[in-house]
C-alpha cells in the first residue's frame, strides 16, 4: 500500500496489521484523544510514546507496510539483528506471555537447501541441549510463506561487539566467560553435537556477565547424514566454519572432526578476547588456513605482558596444531579456568547496541535487496532493509521499547469498553504532501593519509575503505581487511561503519564499529596506518582563528612581527 497521508488511512493499516483489533483501535483513539485531523506521524508518535506500538512497528506502518507483524501468533516488536540467513526480531509469545527471539529466514533463501539445513540444525541442537549456557530453541516451523524459529531471548552483547567497542577484555573476566562457554559446550558434546563455528559473534553476554553459546547452524550431529550432505554441497567438505577460528583438521575435512576441533576454535576465540587480535591476521582465507598449519600465533604476552602465564598456557594448549596435544574435553578446559574466573557485570546500552547492529547490517542488506528487489514483496517481514535504510525517518522516539515486559494499555482486559463518542474517523480530504529534495552529495570534504599525506576529495555519499579493488580509499600494503569499513555522508555529517570481523577500526584512538566523524577525525588501524577527515570550511575556520590570534599578538608586539607571522601561516 501507499504510505498513509490521512489519519483514517493509518488506522486502517493498523487494523490490517493485526497488531490491534478494531475495538482496540477505537479504544486508543478515545484514550489518547486522537482525531481525523491529525497527521499519521502525530498519531504514530502518540502510540509509540504510550507503548501501544514500538518504533519499528510505527515506522513500517508509516511506510504503508502492514503484512507480517503477526507470525503464527507471535507479534513482531523490534529488529534484534540481521544476518546472512535473515532477520531476528524481538517478538511477543502471547500464549506463554513472554518475549522471544523470532528468527525469520529471508524469502530468497526459502528454497536454498543449505540455509534450510542450517536452520534445522540450529533448531535441533538448541532443543536437544537445553543448558543454561546455551541459547535454547523453543520451536521451528513454517507458515508456508516464511520459515521461522523461536528462540530464547537474551538481551546481551556478543563477545565480538564487546571487543570491537571496548578492546581486549580483562583476563579474569575472559576466564569466567570461557568457563561458561566450555560448560555449555560440554553439554553439547555429551549429546553428540560438534558446534564447528565457535567465534566471538556466537558468544552472548548479558549485563550480569552470564554467557551463552548460540548458532549451531553448522553443527555436526549424530545420525544426520542428510543435512550434513546438504551443507557439504553448499559450503564444501573443507573449511566449513569461520576461517579465523577453525582447527587445521577442520580445514581439511569438516565432516570428520571431533570435539577437539571445537576446543581449538574456543582457544582462538579466547585469544581474540585477550588481545583484540585474531591469531593469524593474514590477508586472505587461504593464507589464514595455511598459517595455522605451519606457524605459531604471536605470543599473547608479547601483545599484553600483564596476562598471567597460566592463562597464556591454557590458550596455547587449546590451540595446539595436533589435536592430541589439546585438552581432551571442554570439561577439562572449564576445570583449569574455574580457579582463575571472576564474574563481572558488563555495561552496555542495549537500545544503542541493536541500532549499531542494524546500521552495520545495512551494507550487507543493500546488496541482497538490490538482487531481490523485483521478487520480494515490499511489505515482506523477511527483509528489514527499508527500515534499516531510514531508521526513525518519521519519528523521534524518546522511549526505550526494548525495556520491560509491560503490556500496552489498549491491550489490557477491561470490564467494560466504552465506545468513542464519534464513529470511526471520517476520511479527511488531504493532498499528499510535497517532498523537499535535498542533495546528500558531500561538498568540500577530503581525506588525507597520515603517512604519505596524499589527499583524496570525497564526492560519493558512501566511500569504502580497504584493500579490495572496489574500495575508493585504497589501503594496500597495510594491515586491514579487503572490506575494512566505509564512511557515509547523510547530508550533514559523516558516519563510519565497521565491516571487518577480524581487524578493528579506531576513531581518534578508540575502537569503533559505528561512529560519527567530524573535521579532523582520525581513522586508524592496528599498524598505525589511516587517514584524517578534513573539510574546507573547517580549515577556513582554523585559518580565521589563527589570524585572530595574530591580531592579538600584534597589539603586544607590533605590526612588523604580525607581517612575519602572517607570511608563516599562509605559506
Amino acid at each position: 500500500m501507499e504510505a498513509p497521508t490521512a489519519a483514517n488511512e493509518f488506522f486502517e493499516l493498523l487494523k490490517k496489521s493485526e497488531l490491534l483489533t478494531a475495538g482496540q483501535v477505537r479504544k486508543a483513539i478515545e484514550q489518547f484523544e486522537l482525531n481525523a485531523q491529525m497527521a499519521p506521524e502525530t498519531i504514530a508518535r502518540s502510540l509509540v510514546r504510550n507503548r501501544v506500538l514500538t518504533l519499528f512497528q510505527a515506522e513500517r506502518l508509516l511506510e504503508g507496510r502492514y503484512r507480517g507483524f503477526v507470525i503464527d501468533g507471535y507479534r513482531v516488536r523490534e529488529v534484534l539483528g540481521v544476518g546472512g540467513m535473515g532477520c531476528v526480531y524481538i517478538a511477543e509469545d502471547r500464549d506463554r506471555n513472554r518475549k522471544v527471539a523470532l528468527k525469520v529466514m529471508a524469502s530468497h533463501h526459502a528454497l536454498d537447501p543449505g540455509m534450510l539445513a542450517r536452520m534445522k540444525l540450529e533448531a535441533r541442537a538448541g532443543m536437544e541441549i537445553q543448558h543454561p549456557n546455551v541459547i535454547e530453541t523453543y520451536r521451528i516451523d513454517s507458515t508456508g510463506a516464511v520459515n521461522y524459529m523461536v528462540l530464547e531471548l537474551m538481551r546481551g552483547i556478543s563477545l565480538h561487539e564487546l571487543v570491537a567497542l571496548h578492546g581486549p577484555v580483562s583476563w579474569e573476566m575472559v576466564c569466567d566467560i570461557f568457563l561458561q562457554v566450555a560448560t555449555g559446550l560440554q553439554a553439547a558434546h555429551e549429546k553428540g553435537i560438534i558446534h564447528r563455528d565457535i567465534n566471538p559473534a556466537n558468544i552472548l553476554i548479558d549485563s550480569k556477565g552470564v554467557t551463552k553459546l548460540l548458532d549451531f547452524g553448522l553443527a555436526k550431529l549424530d545420525n544426520n547424514e542428510g543435512d550434513e550432505f546438504s551443507l557439504a554441497m553448499i559450503f564444501g567438505h573443507d573449511c566449513m566454519g569461520t576461517p579465523d577460528y577453525i582447527a587445521p583438521e577442520q580445514a581439511v575435512d569438516s565432516s570428520s572432526v571431533d570435539r577437539r576441533a571445537d576446543i581449538y576454535s574456543l582457544g582462538c576465540t579466547m585469544y581474540v578476547a585477550l588481545t583484540g587480535r585474531v591469531p593469524f591476521p593474514q590477508k586472505n582465507n587461504a593464507a589464514k588456513l595455511d598459517a595455522r598449519k605451519t606457524k605459531t600465533a604471536r605470543s599473547i604476552r608479547e601483545i599484553n605482558p600483564d596476562i598471567p602465564a597460566e592463562v597464556v598456557a591454557i590458550v596455547e594448549k587449546m590451540m595446539a596444531r595436533n589435536p592430541g596435544d589439546r585438552f581432551e574435553s571442554a570439561r577439562a578446559v572449564g576445570k583449569v579456568l574455574k580457579p582463575l574466573a571472576v564474574r563481572k557485570p558488563v555495561k552496555f546500552d542495549f537500545r544503542h547496541l541493536v541500532t549499531l547492529r542494524a546500521k552495520q547490517a545495512r551494507a550487507k542488506d543493500d546488496a541482497s535487496r538490490k538482487a531481490q528487489s523485483s521478487a520480494v514483496p515490499r511489505s515482506s517481514i523477511t527483509s528489514a532493509s527499508a527500515w534499516l535504510d531510514n531508521p526513525s525517518r518519521h519519528l523521534q522516539a524518546e522511549i526505550d521499547t526494548f525495556a520491560g515486559d509491560d503490556t500496552p494499555a489498549v491491550r489490557q482486559p477491561a470490564r467494560s469498553v466504552s465506545r468513542p463518542k464519534a464513529t470511526s474517523p471520517a476520511r479527511a480530504t488531504q493532498t499528499r504532501p510535497s517532498v523537499q529534495t535535498r542533495t546528500n552529495v558531500p561538498q568540500g570534504w577530503f581525506v588525507r593519509r597520515l603517512k604519505s599525506k596524499k589527499q583524496r576529495t570525497l564526492t560519493n555519499v558512501k566511500t569504502r575503505v580497504g584493500t579490495a579493488p572496489e574500495c575508493e580509499i585504497d589501503m594496500a600494503g597495510t594491515l586491514v581487511d579487503k572490506r575494512q569499513c566505509f564512511i557515509e555522508f547523510d547530508g550533514s555529517k559523516w558516519q563510519l561503519k565497521q565491516e571487518s570481523r577480524a581487524q578493528p577500526t579506531f576513531v581518534n584512538g578508540n575502537a569503533e564499529v559505528f561512529s560519527e566523524l567530524k573535521h579532523r577525525s582520525k581513522v586508524t588501524f592496528n599498524d598505525g596506518s589511516g587517514f584524517e577527515l578534513l573539510s574546507e570550511l573547517g580549515l577556513a575556520a582554523e585559518l580565521k582563528r589563527r589570524r585572530a590570534l595574530l591580531l592579538v599578538l600584534a597589539l603586544g608586539f607590533g605590526a612588523g612581527i604580525v607581517a612575519v607571522l602572517s607570511a608563516s601561516v599562509l605559506f
